[in-house]
Order: C-alpha cells, then structure tokens, then sequence
C-alpha cells in the first residue's frame, strides 16, 4: 500500500462492514452500552455505576496548510470510563500510540486525559422531559511533545445535555470552555466549544448519527471550525458494540479528514 491512503473508500468499507454483520448477529434485546464513540459530543447519560466500560478504536486524519506537506496521523485511542455512583462517572483516556507523517515524522504515544463527569438532572426513558444533564471537568496531561501534542496542559468545563425527542430520536449537546496550553509563546488561549448530535436507530441494535462540531481557535493566528461527522454504532450485544464514522470540515481551520472504526466493552 502507497503512503497515501483512499480515505473515502475506507470509510465506505468500514460502514458496508458493519452493515454485513447485523444478518448474522442476533438482535439485542436489552441494549445497555451506549458508547460516546466515533462521536466527540459526551452524553450525560453514565455509565452504571460499579460497571467498567472501554471504549477504544483508530482514527486517520490528514490535514493541508498552505505552503506545507500534508500531515497524515494515525492514533490508537483508549477511553476508560467507570462509574462511581449513580451521578458520578470518573473517566481517563489515552493514546497509546501516535503516528506522524508531514513536515515533521514521529512516532509515540500521544497525552492523557482525565475527567469527571457530575449528573445532577436525570430523566427517563421515552420520555422528553427532563432531559439528562451533567457537568464535566477535565484536563489534559502532556505525556506527548511536537508533533505528536502541544506538550503543554489543557483544562475546561463542559455542560452535557441528553433529550429523548419524538419518533425515537435522541440530541446530545455540549457547550463549554476549555484553556489550551500554547508552547510558542507559552500561555493559555480561552477556547470556546460546542457540539450537538443527533442520533437514531436505524434497525434493531444499529444506530447512526450526525454531528457538528465547533470550536473557536485552537492556537495564535489559528481559526474557528466547523466540522460534521457521520457515523454507525452496531451493538452486538448488550455489553459490546463496534463503530465507523468519518469526519470532516466545513469552514476553518481543521483536519481534511478523519475516519474513525472502534469496539467498546462494558463490563458490568
């Protein structure tokens, strides 16, 4: 294979894959897990508590500046979320390894995560109102330097929202704030996020979604973006599902590309 890779056509296999196995898989009757992946939006619904769930996947991103070589990235992505009581969920993520080809090559594990997720408005089943809603803190410990990361923390904030809407519909929103650590020159730049997804099931234990993203500037002289990503989530059973999705942006400054394919557990 060239180093260049047909990402749509990636994308496409992926998606057809998943769509072969629902005929051979038994529909779940109870579909418990509920992962945030290939999604970026978090929901406010958590993981049980007691239970254990890990999500964990790839993604391929290719990214154009002007007057400069592509940069392709390949990521291992580990996200360990668990719940600690039944409004409480801790959660940790981690990029195992980091794959960089552009301007600059390395190859390496990428930076850690940690975050708590606090409910304080639980809703119900089929039922629009109240929706779920929770808060998150989080923070990004540097364990990776450029080009595989910025070598300096992140912290925010962030406001989950879950609604049941009619004809089976669900819509997570997330609005938030978060402080990026810049290396050149060294300080913080206010960040402001927000995400929203919509999401369905499409046939028995099968669910796609779509989303928007944006963000205000992640760097001096940087731009906001403004990316949609599409994607599938089949569940298996109901402690393991598989997903696809690809992404891409609309206006600003972003990657080209990126094309996510992962499995999630959750151990109860």
């Amino acid at each position: 294979m060239s180093g260049d890779y047909n990402v749509p056509m990636v994308a496409l296999v992926l998606v057809v894959a998943l769509l072969l196995v629902i005929p051979g898989v038994p529909p779940t009757l109870a579909a418990e897990i509920e992962p945030d992946r290939p999604e970026l939006t978090e929901s406010a619904k958590l993981v049980p508590r007691g239970a254990v769930q890990l999500e964990s996947g790839l993604a391929f991103s290719r990214e154009r500046r002007a007057g400069l070589a592509a940069t392709k990235t390949l990521e291992a992505e580990a996200d360990l979320r668990i719940g600690v009581s039944r409004h409480i969920e801790l959660n940790l993520g981690w990029e195992p390894l980091v794959r960089v080809r552009g301007p600059e090559d390395d190859t390496g594990i990428g930076d850690v995560a940690l975050g708590v997720r606090y409910r304080f408005v639980e809703g119900f089943e089929d039922v629009p109102w109240p929706p779920h809603l929770a808060v998150k803190v989080f923070a990004k410990l540097p364990a990776a330097h450029e080009p595989r990361g910025s070598g300096r923390p992140d912290f925010g904030v962030l406001l989950l929202a879950s609604f049941e809407l009619p004809q089976d519909f669900e819509l997570e929103v997330n609005v938030g704030a978060a402080a990026i650590g810049l290396t050149r020159p060294k300080g913080y730049l206010a960040q402001a996020i927000a995400t929203a997804s919509l999401s369905r099931d499409l046939a028995p234990s099968l669910l796609g979604f779509l989303e928007l993203l944006f963000n205000t500037r992640d760097e001096r002289g940087g731009r906001e973006q403004l990316a949609v990503n599409v994607g599938l989530v089949y569940r298996l059973t109901s402690a393991l599902a598989v997903d696809a999705g690809i992404q891409t942006s609309l206006v600003g400054q972003g990657p080209d590309y990126v094309v996510r394919t992962g499995l999630s557990v959750l151990w109860r």
